[in-house]
């Protein structure tokens, strides 16, 4: 099999307006995350603070081989941006929504959704994240992105997505997830 086009890898989103605010004038330049704050995240060459507007820490895609759900080394990189948004920030937490291409039963798609998803899950939390702010769940086959019937598409949909949201803030209550 050809070597996975490394946009068929983790996407991450870009920019959004509110997160260009959280870059202060005179920020420091950065090239990567490392050479930042531990509350911040390197974008676009800039330090900049870690806040619900940041897009880098709202949401990615991370695409498994055929039947699969070990987390590929180039995804690493993406996965501990995502860990360092969530240790950053306790009240952020994360779906991980685990899917499959739509070859296979039904039950099978919907366990290997939930083993990838909760392949994500492990590697967060081995990263410092707290379980409390990682939710696991599956799709199977039933949420493709793409729905032609050929490997381009079928590669889309072998994936976890993990969407980011900020839990209110008040005392005493605690999250579902």
């Amino acid at each position: 099999a050809p070597p996975p086009q490394p946009d068929a890898r983790a996407v991450a989103p870009a920019l959004a307006p509110a997160a260009q605010a959280s870059a202060t004038p005179g920020s420091s330049s950065c090239n990567a995350d490392l050479q930042c704050a531990a509350k911040q995240l390197c974008v676009r060459g800039q330090c900049a603070d870690l806040s619900s507007g940041l897009a880098e820490c709202s949401s990615m895609r991370v695409h498994f081989d055929l039947n699969a759900a070990e987390v590929h080394p180039d995804d690493h990189a993406n996965l501990d941006r995502m860990a360092r948004c969530l240790r950053a920030d306790q009240a952020l937490r994360v779906t991980i929504e685990g899917n499959a291409d739509e070859r296979g039963t039904e039950e099978y798609g919907l366990a290997l959704g939930q083993r990838r998803a909760q392949s994500i899950d492990k590697y967060l939390q081995s990263m410092g994240v707290s379980e409390a702010q990682l939710m696991t769940m599956s799709y199977g086959k039933e949420n493709p992105v793409c729905r032609a019937h050929e490997e381009v598409c079928w590669e889309e949909n072998r994936r976890a997505a993990l969407k980011a949201k900020e839990q209110a803030r008040r005392g005493g209550g605690t999250s579902s997830l």
